[in-house]
């Protein structure tokens, strides 16, 4: 073969292979997207348990207590919401310290769609997160109740946690974006794991206008899940 031909043919040749490597193959499906659809679970069955302490007080009335105690959250039945979306009964038990049993406490529902996952939290619904989940997203929890709005933000997506001796390979944590002063606080904190769903949440909210101090903070920590 005379190589004044040669040199360019075998440039042909790579420059085929180097665009026949970089196309993608017949039949070969594209690698899917994580939209974060595993952070809020809808099967039914599954439920977690929790450590809650909650405490309020109002120094103007001299009034102030506080609660320790065992919460269950299980899914228990699909429906169709009257929206026409599928939708899910949540009951949240809490545990009797003398007998030990779980009694029912208050009856919950989610729904989850292709953009977001919605929570009736004492028969007022709430955007809880949205889709895809992705760090600094923002949005209006109260955007489908009439409260004032209240906006959340993605603090951090897929990173390990650890509490109670358990270890989750991916979290993600939701944080409220208000600006805190000297008189109002307002802490908002939700962490949620693949395949789980909600582990943790901290809630604060006091206000000193007047003397003294006015305003409720409650926590809520896993401490076991399942089916496993």
């Amino acid at each position: 073969m005379n190589m004044k031909h040669a040199l360019p043919l075998f440039g042909i040749i790579g420059l085929l292979i180097a665009a026949n490597t970089g196309c993608k193959k017949d039949g070969e499906t594209p690698a899917s997207i994580d939209l974060g659809y595993a952070y809020f679970p809808t099967d039914t069955g599954r439920w977690v348990e929790y450590t809650v302490d909650s405490v309020w007080r109002n120094d103007l009335t001299a009034q102030h207590d506080s609660l320790h105690y065992p919460l269950r959250e299980r899914i228990t039945n699909a429906f169709t919401d009257p929206e026409g979306r599928p939708a899910q009964q949540l009951i949240r038990y809490r545990q009797d310290t003398a007998s030990g049993e779980w009694l029912p406490k208050d009856v919950w529902w989610q729904v989850r769609t292709s953009t977001n996952a919605e929570r009736a939290e004492e028969n007022e619904r709430r955007v809880k997160l949205i889709f895809p989940a992705r760090t600094g997203a923002d949005w209006n929890t109260n955007a489908t109740n009439t409260g004032a709005p209240y906006e959340l933000t993605y603090e951090a997506i897929d990173v390990p946690w650890s509490v109670n001796g358990m270890s989750f390979d991916s979290t993600l944590l939701v944080k409220t974006t208000y600006f805190n002063n000297a008189i109002i606080t307002n802490t908002y904190f939700e962490r949620y794991a693949k395949h789980i769903g909600l582990v943790y949440r901290e809630v604060d909210s006091t206000n000193t206008q007047f003397s003294g101090v006015r305003g409720t903070w409650y926590k809520q920590v896993v401490t076991g899940y399942g089916p496993q």
